[in-house]
């Protein structure tokens, strides 16, 4: 591993997300209702056969899994290594919530501790994902659980650079989504002021990597000792338009939407470079 190009890395993070540590929680669409319903569905059914009473979330942001979790577990750790981002977790809640500033690779955790370890919209942001994995994994209980998601899956970013290459005209649907692939560097540089290159470097995973790939997800994850992976995939092309679309009334939307994502997930993997992001849930 190049240590100076990880280091790099974690620079730039800093850097991003200091800028949009006040703004996080509005910009990004995760943090909507129905994005918190489908996560927090995924935690209600990972309870119904495990215990999630020590949770230890990598690269917790401003405490998106936290607020799902805190009036569920007991204790959470939250690690990441923007204090701005940390400066804005919710500590309340039922769960004693613990705070750490600090590479999620090299914070010092207690063995064989955590029931469930989360990493939600973070794993591209890492330069090298093997060393959080090392870490989480030594971290959990036997037969604990690591849950991540919403990373870019790459299988999608490897059709939208081919359309990109084309001077076809595409409809709209297609278009927003060449659009947030190739322009999101200047729409982050035009409203935070951070330098396009620094924001590439933030999510190295996957400006530099091309995105997450499930083969090699996969090995990484086995390689460090993980079992029965079970991969997820999230937000197919032309969700948004449907869930937006207001010639329905919303719950009629949100059926046709959660019909389709149904009917593609059962297509996989054939239909996998029609979602966007990519999770898994893992065993120790």
């Amino acid at each position: 591993m190049n240590t100076d190009q990880y280091q790099e890395a974690i620079k730039a993070n800093i850097a991003v997300h200091s800028a949009m540590a006040d703004d996080y929680n509005t910009v990004e669409p995760h943090f909507r209702e129905e994005s918190v319903l489908r996560v927090a569905a995924i935690i209600d059914e990972i309870e119904k056969s495990n215990s999630i009473n020590k949770v230890l979330d990598l690269g917790c942001g401003t405490g998106f899994m936290i607020n799902i979790l805190r009036d569920r577990a007991e204790e959470i750790t939250g690690v990441d290594v923007t204090q701005a981002m940390l400066d804005k977790v919710d500590q309340s809640g039922k769960a004693k919530i613990t705070l750490i500033n600090g590479d999620t690779a090299a914070v010092r955790l207690e063995d064989n501790y955590y029931d469930l370890a989360t990493a939600y919209t973070f794993l591209d942001h890492l330069y090298d994902m093997t060393p959080t994995f090392k870490n989480c994994y030594k971290s959990l209980k036997d037969g604990g659980l690591f849950y991540a998601d919403l990373s870019p899956n790459a299988y999608f970013w490897d059709e939208i650079k081919k359309l990109v290459k084309t001077d076809e005209e595409f409809d709209e649907i297609v278009q927003r989504e060449i659009k947030a692939v190739t322009a999101k560097d200047e729409e982050i540089e035009a409203e935070f002021g951070v330098n396009k290159e620094t924001f590439k470097q933030a999510e190295h995973q996957k400006h530099i990597e091309g995105g997450l790939r499930e083969e090699k997800l996969k090995q990484e994850l086995e390689n460090v000792g993980f079992k029965n992976i079970r991969f997820i995939y999230h937000w197919y092309v032309g969700q948004a338009q449907l869930v937006n679309d207001e010639s329905m009334e919303r719950e009629e939307r949100l059926k046709h939407a959660n019909s389709m994502h149904h009917y593609l997930t059962k297509s996989l993997p054939l239909s996998r470079h029609l979602f966007k992001y990519v999770g898994f849930i893992a065993e120790k």
